[in-house]
């Protein structure tokens, strides 16, 4: 399992929708293979910051699976006009797995 973690701003203008939007899209990013789950997280210091982590199987079903699917066109039909630009977005791996 990897992890996705993206930090973006929103629009200030847009920002009233923009968590309600998000919470009605998330279905397209539910329904992509490889997709394990997701939280989405606000900036208590900068209101129109945010960060998502999505947990994936593996990198490809991020970078293949979504990106470079028809349900990635989907998700930026519903949710691009939110965001400004300059989204950054890595992926991560666990180094050091909890043995609970």
């Amino acid at each position: 399992m990897i992890k996705e973690v993206a930090f973006f701003r929103i629009k200030k203008e847009l920002l009233a929708e923009f968590e309600e939007a998000f919470h009605q899209a998330a279905h397209v990013i539910a329904s992509v293979p490889g997709y394990i789950n997701h939280s989405i997280h606000r900036c208590i210091e900068t209101d129109t910051k945010y960060m998502i982590i999505v947990e994936w199987e593996n990198v490809e079903s991020h970078m293949v699976n979504f990106v470079q699917s028809s349900l990635f066109e989907e998700w930026d039909k519903q949710m691009g006009r939110f965001f400004e630009p300059n989204v950054t977005m890595d992926h991560y791996v666990n180094v050091h797995p909890s043995k609970h």
